[in-house]
């Protein structure tokens, strides 16, 4: 699986994407601070990162990339919105990960069945990945964040 890497110079060639789910990483966080990943309605993978690394992207231009993030309201322990559309869940250390609502249902049952007890734990930023791709059939459920870390080396 490629993974589509997202900066300053060529975000505007991905504005239209149909994102199903994203991850937001603040500064500090555990794994990659400043990161974040978006999956497509496809099962694309693509990553940015608003802190760090000679690529990083300008938040002003995450929040074009990702227009309904400006819904959201981070927190240190989780996240607050309005928006029905999405969901979101805090998957500890500093990770956020939002979900478009009509996957969130699938999702909880995956977290489950993949013996999940606690977003929080560290165990679902670990597995989001695999769980989100296979909801949409395109990926093992085994796909974990550090799956993902060593195909963008």
């Amino acid at each position: 699986m490629k993974i589509i890497e997202i900066t300053d110079s060529n975000y505007q060639e991905y504005i239209s994407i149909d994102i199903v789910a994203f991850s937001f990483a603040y500064a500090g966080a555990m794994g990659e601070g400043g990161g974040v990943y978006i999956v497509d309605s496809n099962g694309q993978l693509y990553h940015a990162n608003f802190c760090y690394g000679d690529n990083r992207i300008d938040i002003d231009h995450i929040k074009i990339l990702i227009p309904v993030i400006k819904d959201f309201k981070f927190g240190v322990f989780g996240s607050e919105s309005n928006n029905v559309d999405w969901k979101s869940l805090y998957t500890g250390f500093g990770n956020h990960l939002m979900i478009k609502s009509e996957l969130y249902d699938g999702f909880c049952k995956k977290m489950v069945d993949a013996n999940i007890k606690n977003a929080r734990d560290g165990q679902c930023y670990l597995q989001w990945p695999g769980l989100i791709l296979s909801l949409l059939g395109k990926e093992e459920i085994t796909l974990t964040m550090n799956d993902v870390s060593k195909m963008r080396k």
